[in-house]
């Protein structure tokens, strides 16, 4: 999966792109392969596996363009990714853009799209982010400055990309391409499956409930997160990824 991810980078309209593969602490010879078929990208190994968050921002670091685009190993990006992003950012002078990503669902759903419409929030969104996490680092463009402004992605391996773009919007305002620009894989061995678990999703809403006091917020908003944290603990338990975690949420009006 990671070397069509790294291939799907180098078939971009712009071609003008540094590719750098962080490989966090992989055991399968990942990182090997990526160096043989693509000499040109540059690889950073871990000697631990770090994390989410901590190994997109160790490659965040190391970047040297102003502008920084992100990739799972089980993602691809469509070859527009690259060229309608950074449009989008110099026609509305935002320093932060997503776009659509189409998920094809391998543990038994529907395909489904993040997000879900074509006319998602644009401006300062950190209110709608709060009501449910509408983007993926995968299709979502930031400027480096506006990046480290925000303190990169967060420690964690459930939520870890919602909580950076809720301090992210908190500071900068998002432009929106209304076009599927990435392909996203959800799978049994993906994060969203491994890694959730109802204690997990409900520590993340009870983060996300801090965010909400400390930006202040409606006292409507706190009661709906405190009504998603109940919802999480009493429902949370029967679902196998965030998808399912998400259509709980949904069918109760809370994403």
């Amino acid at each position: 999966m990671v070397l069509k991810a790294v291939e799907s980078v180098l078939y971009q309209a712009d071609a003008d792109i540094e590719i750098i593969v962080v490989d966090d602490g992989s055991r399968d010879g990942s990182g090997r392969e990526v160096k043989r078929h693509f000499p040109q990208v540059r690889l950073l190994k871990t000697s631990t596996t770090l994390g989410p968050g901590p190994a997109r921002n160790l490659g965040a670091r190391a970047a040297s363009g102003r502008v920084l685009m992100f990739l799972d190993s089980d993602d691809t990006w469509l070859e527009n990714h690259s060229r309608l992003l950074l449009q989008v950012m110099k026609d509305s002078g935002y320093p932060a853009a997503y776009g659509i990503a189409e998920n094809f669902n391998r543990t038994g759903g529907p395909v489904f799209y993040i997000p879900e419409q074509a006319d998602a929030p644009t401006g300062y969104v950190f209110e709608e982010l709060l009501r449910w996490c509408f983007l993926v680092p995968s299709a979502f463009a930031v400027s480096k400055k506006a990046f480290f402004f925000a303190g990169g992605f967060d420690r964690g391996i459930l939520g870890e990309d919602w909580l950076f773009f809720l301090k992210l919007a908190g500071n900068v305002p998002f432009a929106f391409v209304p076009e599927i620009i990435t392909l996203r894989n959800l799978h049994r061995g993906s994060l969203c499956c491994r890694a959730f678990s109802a204690s997990r999703a409900a520590a993340l809403v009870n983060m996300l409930k801090q965010e909400a006091q400390k930006a202040q917020c409606s006292r409507e908003m706190i009661t709906r997160l405190e009504n998603m944290l109940h919802i999480t603990e009493k429902d949370g338990k029967k679902c196998r990824n965030v998808q399912e975690w998400y259509m709980i949420l949904k069918g109760q009006g809370l994403a």
